[in-house]
């Protein structure tokens, strides 16, 4: 029964990955109209300035705004998820409970 619970939860970022990277990046300060002032994100932003075009934190401000890189982060939340769901698997293939 144990390996259910990882597996959906597996499931549901490997289906629905924008129900926890939207709200992850918000809580991040990632907004809509860029770095929220005095969020974790704004701090980062500070101490890179200026932030290079196609880094980490520019493909986590475009997802924040709905740019190209929320298909990036949703993309690799959705392979955590189908990774996660395939671990869950295995180890009950293999004798988990």
């Amino acid at each position: 029964m144990a390996f259910i619970v990882p597996f959906l939860v597996g499931g549901i970022l490997f289906i629905l990955p924008a129900l926890f990277t939207g709200p992850l990046l918000g809580l991040l300060g990632f907004g809509a109209a860029g770095p929220v002032a005095g969020s974790i994100a704004a701090g980062i932003q500070s101490i890179i300035a200026p932030v290079a075009g196609g880094s980490l934190f520019a493909i986590l401000q475009s997802a924040g705004i709905g740019g190209f890189g929320a298909a990036i982060v949703n993309g690799v939340v959705a392979a955590g998820g189908a990774i996660g769901m395939a671990a869950a698997a295995i180890f009950r293939f293999f004798g988990g409970q």
